[in-house]
């Protein structure tokens, strides 16, 4: 059968139905996962001829999946300490140094998040 083929190759290959349905964006994961369980409603041949020629796509062509960050983490905070002091309706300013203690603790958390590196 084409299709334990196709499964046998895509493990062959990569550990897991999902890490291949991750590497190759291009394909929908529940088509991937449709096609290989035979239930696919379209034209099956089609899906797996696109499966095929994803796994045969050598991996070094693909672009890197995450580019590298336009703004440092220090400017994400400084950011959005600027935007909060704006918007600040408090008359008495006694808490703004723990204000900008946890937009600075916000701001990394939100860049690691974001950019999965703790610094740019």
């Amino acid at each position: 059968m084409p299709i334990e083929s196709l499964k046998a190759d895509i493990l062959a290959r990569y550990k897991s139905v999902h890490a291949f349905c991750k590497a190759r964006s291009e394909l929908s994961r529940a088509s991937v996962y449709l096609v290989l369980s035979g239930k696919y409603p379209g034209r099956m041949n089609a899906q797996i001829a696109r499966i095929r020629a994803a796994l045969a796509e050598p991996e070094e062509e693909r672009p890197p999946q995450m580019p590298q960050p336009p703004v440092s983490a220090a400017d994400l905070v400084d950011t959005l300490q600027e935007i909060r002091c704006t918007h600040c309706r408090r008359l008495d300013r006694r808490e703004c140094m723990s204000c900008r203690d946890q937009t600075g603790r916000e701001g990394s958390e939100l860049f690691l998040r974001i950019f999965g590196t703790s610094e740019a």
